[in-house]
């Protein structure tokens, strides 16, 4: 008859603790980028409809070009960093 022991590792303490305080960081950074993107999407819901009037129902210019590219970059920033 076999037995198999799970081998135990043994931390310092001050690594231990360094070790719970990334795991706490990590849980507050992705309540905060999940608070970010949730003000992200209100103020998108709030304006959409002035952006469908005012940028996609006219003739692209140069101007409204640089609004999309800079009122995306959060979005697009967001998605990268969540992958």
């Amino acid at each position: 008859m076999s037995t198999t022991t799970t081998p135990t590792i043994h931390l310092p303490p001050d690594v231990l603790k360094s070790l719970i305080e990334v795991f706490r960081n990590m849980g507050v950074a992705r309540y905060t980028s999940t608070a970010g993107l949730v003000a992200m999407l209100y103020d998108w819901f709030l304006t959409v409809e002035d952006e469908i009037e005012v940028i996609w129902r006219k003739k692209m210019t140069l101007t409204s070009v640089l609004y999309l590219i800079v009122s995306s970059s959060p979005a697009i920033n967001s998605y990268r960093h969540a992958t």
